[in-house]
């Protein structure tokens, strides 16, 4: 994306033995035509990658371009053109240390950046107010569109504020209105994966330690636990779901010390994430038992921490690069479906926490 740039007042340059000065805060692509000896309609079409141009034109005209340091008006481009090649970003996230959302937000930049678009961030941390004060700073720089962030997947409203027509997608959040895309994990299937790949190690006594119980996620993996016992013939026990309504490591610690005191206990922990795992691996050594040859591990998220734990723990890989990715490219050429919630697959990193030396 090009914007304009002011610096010295004014340079000198040399075009066919004619001296030509130029004030840079004045520069125009029809003084980029004159010194590369071409139409000012050629110079737009070399900054627009259009393929009629001869590459010795192209060269010609780069070159001039970066000696009077031009850079067309950004906002002009926009009137002319009805669009500014920007997008916004809204995150309510109440923290910027959660990974995940750092990767949901890059997969966005990636792929405006291959389109030719630049990207606007704004943390409204929860507050509506915050974020009808951005929403209005975005429709004041012309957007071409909106993408609204939550580090937590949860049902929301749509803005109660006028949009001016400019689209919108939600991301790790979704909304039930017919017409607007969201962009969200597949935490059932994440859950079902998890549970069938220890069923598939022989294991028929698999335990589900979960998280907050009023986060989606959390009954989402719980009901593709519960279905891969299911379609496996293994009987659900309630007493084998354990959680302290949190996604700490004390949370995986305490319940799993509740698990292993039980007449029958699980030969395998599935939890709900990468931290009640390292709290349930904490709890294990403790009693002493081996992971996995005692009790196999899986957490979810694929966290950093996983892999550096001893034994480096399976996990489940949530698509956080590739929903920012999705939410640009529906934002930016929405498909022909009805499909507005579009949930992307969860992959299973396979480590030694249930797979074995």
């Amino acid at each position: 994306m090009w914007f304009f740039y002011c610096a010295e007042k004014t340079i000198s340059l040399s075009a066919g033995g004619l001296e030509v000065k130029y004030a840079k805060e004045g520069v125009t692509i029809k003084d980029v035509a004159q010194l590369a000896g071409v139409a000012p309609s050629t110079v737009s079409k070399v900054m627009n990658g259009s393929s009629e141009i001869s590459p010795d034109t192209i060269t010609r005209v780069e070159k001039a371009i970066k000696k009077l340091n031009y850079r067309p008006n950004s906002i002009a481009r926009s009137l002319r053109k009805n669009h500014t090649r920007t997008l916004g970003i809204i995150n309510n996230s109440h923290s910027n240390k959660n990974t995940f959302v750092l990767q949901l937000m890059v997969g966005v930049e990636k792929a405006a950046q291959a389109r030719g678009f630049s990207v606007f961030l704004c943390n409204s941390a929860s507050s509506p107010a915050r974020e009808k004060d951005y929403l209005e700073v975005l429709l004041d720089k012309q957007v071409d569109g909106i993408i609204f962030l939550d580090n937590v997947v949860k049902e929301r409203a749509l803005p109660s504020w006028h949009l001016n027509g400019v689209p919108i997608v939600f991301l790790n959040q979704y909304v039930t209105q017919p017409g607007y895309h969201s962009i969200l994990p597949d935490d059932y299937q994440g859950g079902l994966i998890a549970t069938e790949h220890l069923i598939a190690r022989g294991h028929e006594r698999v335990a589900y330690i979960n998280g907050r119980l009023k986060h989606e996620a959390s009954q989402s993996r719980l009901q593709g636990y519960k279905d891969a016992l299911n379609k496996a013939n293994i009987p659900f026990e309630s007493q084998l779901v354990q959680g302290k309504d949190t996604w700490d490591e004390e949370g995986g610690y305490s319940s799993t010390h509740t698990l292993m005191t039980l007449s029958k206990p699980p030969s395998a922990i599935f939890c709900a994430n990468d931290t009640l795992a390292i709290g349930a691996l904490d709890a294990l050594h403790e009693l002493r038992l081996s992971v996995p040859n005692d009790v196999a591990l899986i957490g979810f998220d694929n966290s950093l921490a996983s892999a550096q734990k001893r034994p480096p723990l399976t996990s489940v890989e949530m698509p956080f690069l590739e929903m920012g990715k999705r939410a640009a490219e529906v934002l930016l050429e929405p498909p022909p479906t009805r499909e507005m919630i579009h949930r992307l697959p969860c992959q299973l990193v396979q480590r030694q926490s249930s797979l074995g030396p």
